[in-house]
């Protein structure tokens, strides 16, 4: 059979040539389908990234093809033999029909996370039990695409038949075929490393590389799933950085917060997180004239409104754990799912017990959903309610949970149940996908004409949420209530600077409490950490904390700013600018307000704002990485 080792190499490479074009389909469709977030990508842009995307194409096919390619270029089987006709052939189907759907499954769902699937979608789908339940709806609504992937796998077939048709001529000169196969392998193996490494540079392929050639919203279209996935599994989801002395990094971004020193105002607390609800649907707040939360709008003249809120998250296992306790999750996987998610980190819940209160948190999808039931008990709440307790299917929506309305009555009826004073938190599910409300409401709550599917859902929950104030409202807890209300992260997206690298962030943040002087509008910088110091500092804790938030009640400016996280770049919005640092490196400086399409890049005409946003943004990655690598997200007396 050696006699057969170059042909073998030769048509192993070929097939593996195919899947560069499939690739590229697959990176054109891409493209195509989220054309709205990359409305501002040129055509020759987008042609220079399929170039430059070769290379990460390449990297990823030769990688997930490791076992075709050991299967086609060993000396074994006659090509008569039951092996050689279809072990090569499934192998290379199976594995590459595998890499195509995971490709076509981000293209629907990048327009809610805005990047590439990262390793840990693993884990999160082993959270619960909501993705098998969805997977039947998923294929029925997105029927075209599994058409479009049967076609791709069939073409796949066609190109391997074309490679194939050919009978393979051995080497007949017998002085010569050793050497030739000796000669095949070794440049094969050449050409492989090569192509794995991705390249000649001192170290392979990485996804940080994908800067070099894009900035950070558009890295997507020079990655490929496939390469992102492989690229993040078993790496650590966030590297510690080291800018400034500990001492100097302290100064520029300190954690611990003093107590009050004031008698404590021992007040309830209640934190509203509604799934998805972006600035963007909000008319009090989009600039838009037009709405999808009247009820919201009218309750915003009665609170203390921030007109430039920021999630710190793209998903829903990300926007939580940072609104309830201040975890971020500025790195490549979820706190709840990285391997921190075993540290000790304190939360409002853990605080709050500490001064008597009672604590729960509620959310209506199936107990164990993305990890919260364990997460909450971690943080230190006393009670969680979720599906299983609510204890009624007829209000099963058929996909998440509970729909929202009944669910905010049952929760407005068990704060009646907690002993005063309180803190409970909950997270509503109604507005999400597949964007189905009540059979009662599908003539009230519909879509209008093109406009986006999540609305009809908005307006649901937000009546939901009227009804449950009016209940809270007879309550005899109602009036020593403060409420938060806020998203766990922004939705899907009809506006181009909703959808660009700071728009995607931007939600509600909202204090209220009746008959209370929490009123007007607030054009400070915050984001959801803050939520957790400002509730502490309002109500006068007494003890010294952690937190990686600012109380948006402090008066020094400089503490007033939002930092996120996407494809490996590093993000703070302050003031009317925004600053990015890609790996080490300062990329991007934009003035937001007076440019919103950030179109503008003032890295190097705006030293002075560029090296203050930069020291700031530096001390932050620097502190948070250190931190969260150090299991140090408490102060020691804390303890």
């Amino acid at each position: 059979m050696i006699r057969y080792v170059p042909e073998y190499c030769k048509r192993a490479a070929m097939h593996l040539l195919s899947m560069v074009l499939m690739f590229e389909l697959c990176r054109i469709l891409f493209y195509l389908y989220n054309f709205h977030h990359f409305a501002d990508v040129k055509l020759t842009s987008f042609l220079y990234y399929m170039f430059v995307g070769l290379r990460f194409d390449v990297s990823a096919i030769i990688l997930i093809n490791i076992p075709f390619i050991l299967v086609s270029i060993l000396p074994f089987g006659k090509q008569t033999s039951i092996y050689r006709r279809y072990v090569p052939r499934l192998t290379f189907l199976i594995i590459n029909s595998f890499a195509i759907c995971i490709q076509l499954t981000d293209t629907i769902f990048f327009g809610y996370v805005f990047k590439r699937s990262t390793a840990d979608i693993f884990k999160f789908l082993s959270l619960g039990d909501d993705s098998k339940d969805l997977l039947p709806f998923v294929l029925k609504e997105y029927w075209y695409v599994l058409l479009l992937w049967a076609g791709m796998i069939l073409f796949i077939n066609y190109l391997y038949n074309r490679v194939d048709r050919k009978p393979i001529k051995p080497i007949e000169d017998g002085h010569h075929y050793i050497a030739a196969a000796i000669s095949s392998y070794i440049i094969s193996i050449g050409l492989l490393v090569l192509g794995l490494r991705g390249g000649w540079q001192l170290r392979p392929l990485s996804i940080i590389d994908a800067a070099d050639y894009a900035p950070a919203l558009d890295i997507p279209l020079v990655l490929n799933t496939p390469f992102s996935i492989a690229n993040t599994m078993g790496a650590p989801p966030i590297k510690e950085y080291k800018f400034f002395s500990q001492q100097t990094a302290k100064k520029l971004y300190n954690t611990e917060h003093p107590g009050s020193g004031k008698a404590t105002r021992k007040l309830n607390v209640v934190t509203i997180i509604m799934e998805s609800f972006s600035k963007e649907y909000m008319g009090s707040l989009n600039n838009l004239h037009k709405t999808s939360t009247p009820f919201l709008d009218s309750l915003i003249t009665q609170s203390l409104v921030f007109d430039d809120a920021f999630s710190d998250g793209k998903k829903s296992i990300e926007g939580i754990p940072a609104v309830v306790a201040g975890l971020p999750s500025w790195m490549d996987e979820a706190y709840i799912t990285s391997d921190y998610s075993a540290d000790a980190p304190v939360s409002l819940a853990s605080l709050l017990d500490k001064i008597g209160y009672r604590t729960a948190f509620f959310h209506g999808g199936r107990n164990g959903t993305m990890g919260f039931t364990s997460f909450c008990k971690q943080i230190g709440f006393d009670y969680y309610y979720g599906y299983n307790e609510y204890n009624n299917t007829a209000d099963f929506d058929g996909h998440w949970g509970i729909w929202d309305e009944p669910f905010f009555q049952y929760f407005a009826k068990e704060l009646d149940t907690l002993h005063q004073p309180f803190y409970a938190a909950i997270f509503s599910l109604s507005s999400h996908h597949p964007f189905e409300v009540p059979a009662k409401y599908k003539n009230v709550f519909k879509q209008d004409g093109d406009e986006l599917p999540i609305l009809k859902c908005v307006r649901y929950s937000d009546m939901a949420l009227r009804e449950f104030f009016k209940t809270a409202s007879q309550q005899p807890w109602y009036d020593s209530t403060l409420f938060v209300i806020t998203a766990d992260h922004a939705g899907p997206s009809a506006e181009a600077y909703f959808s660009n690298r700071v728009g995607i962030y931007e939600i509600p943040i909202i204090y209220y409490m009746h008959n209370s002087n929490l009123k007007g509008v607030s054009h400070s910088v915050t984001q959801h950490i803050d939520i957790m110091p400002s509730v502490l500092d309002y109500i006068h804790y007494p003890n010294p904390y952690f937190a990686l938030g600012k109380s948006v009640f402090d008066t020094n400016a400089n503490h007033h700013y939002a930092v996120s996280y996407i494809n490996d770049c590093y993000q703070i919005a302050k003031g009317n600018y925004c600053l990015q640092i890609e790996g080490k490196k300062v990329t991007a400086l934009y003035n937001y307000e007076a440019d919103s399409m950030l179109t503008q890049n003032l890295v190097t005409t705006q030293p002075h704002i560029r090296d203050s946003l930069a020291a700031t943004l530096q001390a932050v990655m620097q502190t948070y990485s250190y931190d969260l690598i150090h299991n140090n997200l408490k102060l020691k007396k804390e303890n």
